[in-house]
C-alpha cells in the first residue's frame, strides 16, 4: 500500500520563499499605508530557524494587473 503525503519540506520551502498567491483572511500590509483585506494578494517567506524555535517571516506585495 502506497500513502500519498504531499510535497517534501524542500519543496514547500522553495515553494514558499518565492512568490505565490495567497487569500488575504486576516488583514496585511501590502505598501506605506495600504492594507488589503479579503481579496488577494502576493506573498513570500523567509524561514528563520534558531535553536528549538522556528517561524515564517512573510512580505506582502499587490498582484500587479
Amino acid at each position: 500500500m502506497k500513502f500519498n503525503y504531499g510535497e517534501s519540506w524542500e519543496y514547500e520551502k522553495l515553494r514558499l520563499e518565492n512568490w505565490h498567491e495567497w487569500f488575504a483572511w486576516r488583514p496585511v500590509r501590502v505598501g506605506n499605508r495600504d492594507c488589503r483585506w479579503l481579496e488577494k494578494v502576493q506573498r513570500k517567506g523567509k524561514y528563520i530557524y534558531y535553536g528549538i524555535d522556528s517561524c515564517w517571516l512573510w512580505e506582502y506585495k499587490e498582484i500587479e494587473k
